[in-house]
């Protein structure tokens, strides 16, 4: 896809995207580089991977994001209009990383949610996978955002209870 020339670019303001250096979040990064006009930075665990070409205007932070208070002083710093939480351990289903999926999905959600609101954050736009709509059984066809989401024993899949989890998930963000 071809950069899209400067004075068409729609504004975004100030763009947060948590797992920037990661599969999804670097491709984030990559196309708000070329088709919005905004200030970038990014949040992850380790920042020195998966840098787009171009990227030299993004402000890269390397955090803990179950870390709140540190979580805080980067969005004290840049002051985000926008938070792309995109950051979370790769899912695999094995026993032993569900402490991790836990602490990250979860946890690292609420930090970011604290966050948020804390510094006046406009907008907060949550990722997941169509996992959490999935039992595993079957295919899934002609998906939108009206179909249930698998929780419990209907969701055989502990990174996508996690993704959905309600001490972590959006629907805290209200009240």
């Amino acid at each position: 896809m071809a950069p899209i020339p400067l004075q068409s670019k729609k504004a975004l303001g100030t763009v947060i995207i948590t797992g920037g250096c990661g599969f999804l979040g670097h491709h984030i990064v990559k196309l708000l580089l070329e088709s919005y006009s905004c200030k970038i930075a990014v949040v992850d665990l380790r920042t020195s991977s998966n840098r787009p070409p171009g990227s030299e205007s993004v402000k890269y932070f390397d955090c803990d994001i179950t870390n709140t208070s540190e979580l805080l002083k980067i969005f004290e710093e840049v002051k985000p209009d926008v938070v792309i939480h995109t950051a979370s351990p790769n899912g695999n289903d094995n026993k032993a990383s569900y402490p991790l999926y836990y602490k990250v999905n979860v946890d690292g959600t609420k930090s970011i949610i604290e966050a948020c609101r804390q510094t006046n954050v406009k907008a907060l736009v949550y990722t997941c996978s169509a996992s959490i709509i999935s039992d595993n059984q079957g295919d899934i066809i002609n998906a939108d955002e009206r179909w249930p989401v698998l929780r419990g024993k209907a969701q055989p899949d502990y990174y996508s209870e996690t993704k959905v989890h309600p001490n972590g998930c959006l629907c805290e963000i209200e009240g």
